[in-house]
C-alpha cells in the first residue's frame, strides 16, 4: 500500500471522527475506534491532532464555525445584502446544524462533562462570535434597533437556533414529522425581530 500523505491522513481521520462523534457521541467514539475506521494507526491520530479534545474540535466544531465565519464575512463585506439579514442568519445556521445534527447533539452533550473539550470549542467559537456581534451592530444601525446588548443578542440568537434543531422532536412532538423547516425558520425570525408582543400581525 502506498504511503499516505499528511493531508490524506487528516482527511481520513476527520471523516471517521465526524461520523463516529455524531453517531456514538464523545464517549462512545474512542480514538482507537476512530483510527481503525480511518485505516490509520492510532499513534498517527495523536501525532496529527494531539488529543481527543482537539480532534473533536477539528471534526465537529470547526465545520460549524467555518459556516458562521463565511456568513459573517459576507455580511460584513456587503452590509446591504441580503434584505432579510435575520432570516439569512437563521437559514444559514439552521441549515448547517440540520445537515450535521449529530455534530450539534455531540457538541451539546459534551458541554456538561468535559471541560477540556468545552475550552477547546470555546476558543474556536470566540472569534466567530465576535464577528457575529459585528453583524448585529451593523443590523442595529441599519434598521434602528435600540437597546441591544450585542454580545448577548448574538449568543441568544445562536442558542435559539441550536436548541430548536437539537431538540426539534422533543419540542414539537408529533408535529416534528409534518412541520416544515420553512415554518420553523419563519417563527424564529419573527421572534428575533419582534419578540412576542411586538410581532407583526396577519402572518398566518
Amino acid at each position: 500500500m502506498p504511503r499516505r500523505t499528511h493531508s490524506e491522513v487528516r482527511e481520513l481521520t476527520l471523516a471517521s471522527a465526524g461520523e463516529l462523534f455524531s453517531t456514538r457521541g464523545y464517549i462512545g467514539a474512542s480514538t482507537r475506534r476512530i483510527a481503525a475506521r480511518a485505516g490509520v494507526a492510532e499513534a498517527l491520530l495523536f501525532r496529527h491532532f494531539g488529543n481527543k479534545a482537539q480532534l473533536f474540535r477539528a471534526a465537529v466544531v470547526d465545520p460549524l464555525v467555518a459556516t458562521l465565519r463565511d456568513y459573517a464575512d459576507q455580511r460584513l463585506a456587503d452590509p446591504h445584502e441580503p434584505r432579510q439579514p435575520v432570516r439569512s442568519f437563521i437559514e444559514t445556521f439552521y441549515g448547517a446544524l440540520s445537515d450535521r445534527r449529530g455534530f450539534a447533539m455531540a457538541l451539546t452533550a459534551v458541554s456538561n462533562y468535559f471541560d477540556d473539550v468545552v475550552e477547546n470549542a470555546g476558543v474556536a467559537l470566540a472569534e466567530v462570535l465576535r464577528a457575529i456581534e459585528q453583524v448585529v451592530v451593523l443590523e442595529a444601525e441599519r434598521f434602528g434597533y435600540r437597546g441591544l446588548n450585542q454580545p448577548v443578542t448574538a449568543r441568544v440568537s445562536m442558542g435559539s437556533v441550536l436548541a430548536t434543531v437539537v431538540f426539534r422532536s422533543w419540542i414539537f412532538g408529533g408535529q416534528a414529522e409534518v412541520l416544515p423547516d420553512e415554518r420553523i425558520i419563519g417563527e424564529l425570525e419573527q421572534l428575533m425581530i419582534y419578540g412576542v408582543r411586538g410581532r407583526a400581525t396577519g402572518l398566518g
